[in-house]
């Protein structure tokens, strides 16, 4: 089985301090054979980590979309889809032929899922239910849940702002990923619980704000 790290964030994102250099270490020390690219509304970070990943580590490109609810990633997409309702980012996902997963769909100490929630699971292709920032158990257990009931599949990602915790939560599949996430067949590791994470990046946002 590989594993798949869907869900890291480079400095292309304002909270974050992870440069492409530090990422690609980290994936590779992880003994990761992927990880997506998903930052903030924006694809400006995936080409530099492309660029300086070793043929054994696939580099998927995504971005973290802000929705009118939550956040979704879309994965193995060219365009970065608008901010609008989960409905319409889900189809400019689709029409790309990208993969379209719910990012901490129920984490409340974050923007999290509320309404149309049937008609959202009907159009999606996944479920993030393996988050390491969130810092409730809670959260990431809804989220499974959610998959449960709606037969859709599911997926691990870091959520890292930082390179030590790229791998701390991540997919497993045979064969590529995004073609997994479609057919359903993905497990995931690593755990929830990461509270230093948010503190870090909570202190980089008041040093990014200073230096303005």
């Amino acid at each position: 089985m590989s594993r798949f790290d869907l869900q890291v964030h480079t400095d292309a994102s304002p909270c974050s301090r992870a440069t492409p250099s530090g990422i690609v270490d980290a994936a590779v020390a992880a003994g990761l054979d992927g990880i997506a690219i998903t930052d903030h509304d924006t694809l400006d970070g995936y080409a530099a980590v492309a660029r300086l990943a070793p043929d054994s580590l696939t580099v998927v490109p995504g971005v973290e979309v802000t929705t009118s609810q939550g956040h979704l990633l879309a994965l193995g997409v060219d365009e970065v889809p608008p901010k609008a309702d989960p409905l319409t980012v889900v189809d400019h996902v689709h029409e790309q032929g990208g993969v379209a997963v719910l990012s901490h769909p129920f984490d409340r100490l974050r923007e999290y899922y509320a309404e149309d929630l049937d008609r959202i699971a009907a159009a999606v292709d996944g479920v993030e239910v393996t988050n390491s920032r969130c810092v409730f158990s809670r959260y990431n257990r809804a989220a499974r849940s959610f998959a449960a009931e709606h037969d859709l599949a599911i997926t691990g990602g870091s959520d890292a702002h930082f390179p030590m915790e790229i791998g701390r939560a991540y997919t497993e599949c045979g064969g590529p990923v995004l073609d997994a996430i479609l057919a359903g067949t993905t497990e995931t590791g690593g755990r929830g619980g990461y509270l230093s994470g948010h503190v870090a990046t909570k202190l980089n946002d008041a040093l990014a704000l200073l230096q303005r």
